[in-house]
């Protein structure tokens, strides 16, 4: 299943933006998903807990300096993804957009599909907040 969010222009240099997505799992900064709990940090990551449900490990598996970013999340119920952060070059500010791949069975997909998309837009959202405020 692929998940999109929406664009978000950022009022944050590419270079900042990237810093921020490569180590923000370090220090728990901006939980993508609601509901995070557990939160530990890993050598290449992190784990947590998502609505008390599903454990997840989230490593950084590509970089692209000041272009993209890619963490692969791997759960307890088998069910893995990679998200990928793509950045665009505004100069002073910047375009952001997160793109998942999940391997979602076929009959859960029409029931979480807009609910994970519209958990996207929310991290989405912290992550431009998060930046603009530092």
């Amino acid at each position: 299943m692929k998940l999109n969010s929406n664009t978000e222009t950022i009022s944050a240099t590419p270079e900042k933006l990237y810093n921020i997505l490569i180590n923000f799992t370090k220090n728990n900064q901006v939980p993508i998903l609601p509901q995070v709990s557990n939160w530990q940090n890993l050598e290449d990551g992190c784990s947590f807990t998502v609505m008390n449900m599903i454990n997840c490990s989230m490593r950084l598996t590509g970089q692209t300096p000041y272009q993209h970013v890619q963490y692969t999340i791997s759960t307890d119920k088998n069910i893995n993804a990679n998200a990928a952060f793509f950045i665009e070059d505004l100069g002073t500010s910047s375009n952001l957009h997160i793109a998942v791949e999940a391997d979602v069975p076929i009959f859960l997909q029409p029931m979480i599909k807009t609910p994970l998309e519209h958990s996207l837009d929310n991290g989405l959202h912290k992550i431009k907040e998060l930046a603009e405020s530092i």
